[in-house]
C-alpha cells in the first residue's frame, strides 16, 4: 500500500535465486550475550501518556550543522580530524534496516555501527502508548518464500512469532463512504466495472507469473531478469497501466487510486515512477502482506537486540554522527562526532555505508565523478505521519484503508492535489493488538513534490501540520469510522524529510543504479535502499545479503 508499508521492494522468488549461493557462509544462527542499551532501540516506549508537542521521526538539524558546512565545524574542533584511537575489521555507517542487517550477517567480525540518531532503526522506528507499539514510519512487508535466507533471518529473530497476515481485499474511502474491495468495481456503475476487474486480474497473474507474465524482480538475479526490468523501466508506470487497457482511458477512480498509491509508496506521481518499480510494488499488494506490532520497527528492534547481545559493549553507537570517511593504507579512517560532541576516529579495514547516497557524497572523500553524477540524479521526497490515539476499541475495521477523496485526482498539479488531499492512507493499529482496550490510527501524508524538505524544517512546520491533520481527522476520519472527538486521546506527529528516493523512469535502465552501488576502493560497500532507488525493506535487506559475502571475501583477503 505505502512505501512505509514497503509492500514489494524485493521479490520473494528473487530472494531464493539470488541469495542461495552467496549467503551460506554468513552468520545465520542464534546469538546470545549481554543485552544492548535499551534506550537506543528503534521503538520508543518512554513517552508515557503525554508525548512532547514536537515531531518525532528524523531530526536533521545536527547533521545539517556538520555536513552542510564541514570546514566551519572542523575548525571548531581544532581544524583536523584526530588520529584513529581504535582499529576494527569493519565499520557500518548507518543503523537503519540495511545497516543493522549487514552488521548482523557480518557480526563475527565484531563491527562498530555508527548511527547518528538517538535511536537505531532509520525509517523503521516506532513508539508505544498504553502497551501498544505502533509505527511512525515503515508499517508492513511481504511474506518471504519458505526456505529463503530472509525467511530464515525472520525465524532466527523471532519475527515469525510476531506477525499477522493482512486480510485480503483493498478497502477504500470515497466521497465519505467505505468501500470494502475497490478492485471489484464497487465505486463505479455496473457497466464500468470491467476495467477494475481486468486490471486486478492482471496484477494477480503478474504476481503469480501466470500466462507468460514475468514479475519484475528488483534487484534482478540474472541477466535475463535485468533485461526484463530494464525494458519496463524505460516507460512510466502510468503508461504501462494504460497500455494494458488497449487505449481505453482509465476510470477516474482508478487513476486516483494509482496516483495516491504512488504518492504514498514512492513520494512521486503515477507518471514519474518507472513501470518496473511500480509493478514490483503494486503486484505484491495481491500477495501475502505481514504486519507486526510497531510495524517494521519490530524487525529493526530484534536486529538491534541481537547485535547488542553478541557484539562487544559499545559497538552499537547511537548519537554517533559520521563526518568523514577517507581511504588510507590498509583500509579507511572514519571520523565521527559522538553524542557528547567529542570528535573521534577509528581505522577500519572495510566500511559499509548504509546511509542515503546524498549523505554518503558528503562523507566519503574522493568519490569518482561518475558516482557523484549518479547521486545527483537521485531525488528524495518527504512524508508526514500522524498517530491518532483512540481511548476505545473500534467495533470493526480493516487493517488499512486508502482515502480517495472525491475520486477525481489526475496528477496534473501534484502539489495542489496533495495539499488538498492530506493523508492518503490509514493503518489500524488495533489489528496487531487484538486484546487492547484502545486503538491507534496511523495516517500517512505523502509530500510527493520537490521542495517539501526545507518547509518541514521551518519554525511553524509542526503547528501547521498539526492543524491540517486535526482538520482531516475531525472532518473526515472520525465521521467515516463513526467516532467522536472525545474518543481521541492524543495526536502524535512524525516527520521524514528525505525518506523516499524517487524510483523515476530510466534510473535502472540507464545504469544509474549500477554506478550507485558498486564498491569504492575495493573495501567500501554501499548497502541501502538507495542502491536501487526503491524504498522498501526488501531492497535494504536484499542488498545486505548481496554484499555481505563480498565483504567477507574482502576481509579474508
Amino acid at each position: 500500500m505505502s512505501a512505509r508499508y514497503l509492500p514489494g521492494g524485493f521479490s520473494r522468488r528473487a530472494f531464493v535465486k539470488l541469495m542461495a549461493a552467496g549467503s551460506a557462509g554468513l552468520c545465520l544462527r542464534r546469538a546470545w550475550g549481554a543485552a544492548a542499551a535499551p534506550d537506543s532501540g528503534p521503538i520508543d516506549r518512554s513517552l508515557g501518556e503525554i508525548a512532547p508537542a514536537a515531531f518525532s521521526g528524523d531530526d536533521p538539524r545536527r547533521a545539517h550543522r556538520i555536513l552542510w558546512d564541514k570546514p566551519a565545524w572542523l575548525a571548531a574542533h581544532g581544524g583536523r580530524y584526530p588520529a584513529p584511537a581504535e582499529r576494527v575489521p569493519l565499520a557500518v555507517v548507518g543503523g537503519g534496516l540495511g545497516g543493522l542487517t549487514a552488521a548482523y550477517l557480518l557480526r563475527r567480525h565484531r563491527p562498530v555501527v555508527l548511527e547518528q540518531a538517538a535511536r537505531f532503526g532509520g525509517n523503521a522506528k516506532g513508539e508505544s502508548w498504553r502497551g501498544m507499539d505502533y509505527a511512525i514510519g515503515a508499517a508492513y512487508f511481504t511474506a518471504p518464500d519458505e526456505g529463503s535466507p530472509l525467511a530464515a533471518l525472520y525465524a532466527e529473530l523471532g519475527v515469525d512469532r510476531l506477525w499477522r497476515s493482512k486480510p485480503e481485499g483493498h478497502p477504500v474511502a470515497l466521497d465519505g463512504r467505505l468501500v470494502e474491495d475497490f478492485w471489484q468495481g464497487e465505486t463505479a456503475p455496473a457497466a464500468q466495472r470491467r476495467q477494475f476487474r481486468e486490471l486486478a486480474a492482471y496484477f494477480r497473474r503478474l504476481y503469480d507469473e501466470e500466462g507468460g507474465l514475468r514479475y519484475p524482480q528488483i534487484p534482478a538475479a540474472s541477466a535475463a531478469e535485468r533485461a526484463h526490468v530494464d525494458a519496463l523501466d524505460r516507460r512510466s508506470f502510468r503508461r504501462h497501466v494504460e497500455s494494458r487497457l488497449g487505449g481505453r482511458r482509465l476510470h477516474p477512480h482508478i487513476r486516483t487510486a494509482f496516483e495516491h498509491y504512488c504518492w504514498s509508496s514512492f513520494g512521486a506521481s503515477f507518471s514519474e515512477v518507472g513501470a518496473a518499480a511500480g509493478l514490483n510494488f503494486f503486484a505484491a499488494e495481491f500477495g501475502e502482506i505481514l504486519v507486526t506490532p510497531g510495524g517494521n520497527a519490530a524487525i529493526a528492534a530484534r536486529l538491534h537486540e541481537r547485535l547488542g547481545r553478541e557484539l562487544p559493549p559499545g559497538h552499537l553507537r547511537a548519537g554517533a554522527l559520521t563526518a568523514n570517511v577517507r581511504a588510507v593504507p590498509g583500509g579507511f579512517e572514519v571520523a565521527w562526532e559522538d553524542a557528547a560532541g567529542v570528535l573521534r576516529c577509528l581505522h577500519a579495514k572495510a566500511v559499509v555505508m548504509a546511509c542515503p547516497k546524498f549523505v554518503a557524497a558528503r562523507l566519503v572523500e574522493d568519490l569518482e565523478p561518475e558516482r557523484i553524477e549518479a547521486i545527483r540524479r537521485l531525488r528524495y521526497r518527504s512524508y508526514l505521519v500522524a498517530n491518532v490515539l483512540l481511548g476505545r476499541r473500534l467495533a470493526q475495521a480493516p487493517y488499512d484503508l486508502y482515502l480517495l477523496g472525491d475520486g477525481a485526482t489526475d496528477g496534473r498539479d501534484v502539489r495542489a492535489a496533495a495539499e488538498r488531499q492530506g493523508a492518503t492512507d490509514v493503518v489500524f493499529g488495533q489489528f496487531v493488538h487484538p486484546d487492547a482496550a484502545a486503538s491507534v490510527l496511523t495516517l500517512y501524508r505523502p509530500l510527493p513534490y520537490d521542495g517539501a524538505r526545507p518547509e518541514l524544517l521551518a519554525e511553524e512546520a509542526y503547528a501547521k501540520a498539526l492543524r491540517e491533520f486535526e482538520a482531516q481527522v475531525v472532518e473526515g476520519i472520525l465521521p467515516l469510522l463513526h467516532l467522536r472527538r472525545e474518543d481521541v486521546a492524543g495526536l502524535r506527529l512524525a516527520r521524514w524529510g528525505h525518506a523516499l528516493p524517487v524510483a523515476e523512469t530510466g534510473l535502472i535502465a540507464g545504469g544509474t543504479v549500477d554506478r550507485l552501488r558498486k564498491p569504492f576502493r575495493d573495501g567500501l560497500f554501499f548497502v541501502q535502499q538507495d542502491n536501487w532507488a526503491l524504498p522498501a525493506i526488501e531492497t535494504a535487506t536484499a542488498e545486505a545479503f548481496h554484499w555481505a559475502p563480498r565483504v567477507e571475501k574482502y576481509l579474508a583477503g
